[in-house]
């Protein structure tokens, strides 16, 4: 996952206009970790460019597969 950028709490109001934000800035290669049980806050992305939308609970138990090499 090199030079990628991982947002804690993305699918949520500060997380969504933060990934909104990168994006204005041509940063894409974004990895979106939350909750996915909320279909409001997921709402959020609906508008977003981003690699992938992590569950927070995969993220944590597997947090080895997140490193650098």
């Amino acid at each position: 996952m090199k030079n990628n950028i991982i947002v804690t709490g993305g699918a949520g109001f500060i997380g969504s206009n933060l990934v909104h934000k990168l994006n204005l800035m041509g940063i894409n290669d974004i990895y979106i970790v939350d909750s996915k049980n909320n279909k409001f806050k997921t709402n959020n992305l609906n508008r977003l460019k981003f690699k992938d939308f992590i569950d927070k609970n995969f993220f944590i138990n597997n947090l080895n597969q997140f490193q650098d090499s």
